[in-house]
């Protein structure tokens, strides 16, 4: 999009309906070159990505890193823009399989590299830690499920969601200016994982330099960010949609780099670290007669939301310690040495574009 700034998103989020994937929506299907990595746990898929993304940046280009909504501190994806070419995490529970397999994607088959006799040997432990694990995201989706049905903020006055609307169209008119031929693309910059709730602001902060921070803990802020992002698609804007974890059709912040512009949300539990270029207080829309209910509504159901999410933190975090405890079966019987050869022909493939 323009801008050489490295970046970090996640691209698939535990939400209240499962796990929620955009991965479909990871590269442009028409220019991009897309290599699929295979393999179960411990073969070395996000150390190979962090490799490659370190190498790209090594040569000066622009990197976007995807971190794993379980795992941040993982690689679930790496793209490297200038190059038209990204690597992922092809399997559960984001497999992905190739629109246009050996032209426009191809396989790259970590498991090749385990010693399957020695996993056999483990196999009911293996079996017994998947198992695990996975029932502890399943109780994850669950609770984040009974945090969804409290809703996305209190009843507001008509006036209030009136006065938000024009104030959006006020940044509209000002801000997005026609330009066509722009591309649309979804991403999460936030994500429920093992450490919490985590919003990857740094993001923001490197692609674009003028940043629009509109209060949202009465959800004004996320109609306001759907009216712009509508606008930006239909002025042909490229543009990077930003999903919200819990609602993932709703759209939580927007970016435009091309433009140097960024349109976020923050709440009082997630705020915005940086310097805001316009800082709008929509919380303030209801009007001094109609906040002191409104508080008391979001004060009540704050608190009840919160208890939710500690505890999606926790279960979140156990089911880490189980994929770390089936991984210890996995590495010590894993040709490293093998994964470090082909690491290194996927950096030369991208040097060589």
């Amino acid at each position: 999009m323009g801008h050489r700034a490295s970046s970090h998103f996640f691209l698939g989020a535990n939400s209240p309906g499962g796990f929620t994937s955009l991965y479909d929506d990871f590269t442009d299907t028409k220019s991009d070159t897309l290599y699929i990595l295979k393999g179960g746990p411990g073969c070395g898929k996000s150390t190979l990505m962090k490799n490659v993304g370190k190498a790209a940046e090594d040569a000066g280009l622009s990197v976007q890193y995807i971190r794993c909504s379980g795992d941040p501190d993982s690689l679930d994806g790496v793209y490297v823009p200038e190059r038209h070419m990204a690597w992922v995490d092809g399997t559960s529970p984001h497999v992905i399989e190739p629109c246009l397999a050996g032209a426009q994607a191809r396989y790259v088959n970590l498991g090749a590299f385990y010693d399957t006799a020695a996993l056999e040997r483990d196999r009911e432990e293996i079996g017994r830690l998947t198992a695990a694990y996975k029932a502890q995201y399943a109780r994850a989706f669950r609770l984040l499920s009974g945090a969804a049905a409290l809703g996305t903020g209190p009843a507001l006055p008509e006036e209030a969601v009136l006065a938000a609307a024009r104030r959006a169209q006020g940044v509209i008119k000002r801000e997005l200016r026609p330009a066509g031929g722009g591309r649309s693309v979804r991403r999460f910059l936030s994500a429920y994982t093992c450490r919490g709730y985590m919003c990857l602001w740094d993001t923001v902060e490197a692609l674009c330099g003028r940043v629009y921070v509109l209060d949202n803990d009465l959800g004004l802020g996320t109609l306001t960010v759907e009216a712009a992002a509508q606008a930006a698609d239909s002025r042909g804007l490229g543009s990077i949609r930003c999903q919200s974890p819990m609602f993932p059709k709703l759209t939580q912040h927007l970016l435009i780099p091309d433009l140097d512009l960024g349109i976020v949300t923050q709440t009082s539990r997630a705020p915005y670290p940086g310097k805001a270029y316009r800082h709008m207080r929509l919380d303030a829309a209801p009007g001094r007669e109609a906040m002191p209910g409104i508080r008391a509504e979001l004060r009540r159901v704050s608190k009840l939301r919160e208890a939710i999410l500690d505890e999606v933190t926790l279960t979140l975090a156990r089911a880490k310690a189980l994929h770390d405890e089936l991984e210890s079966h996995y590495i010590p019987n894993t040709d490293f040495e093998g994964v470090t050869r082909l690491t290194e022909r996927c950096v030369q493939t991208l040097m060589d574009r």
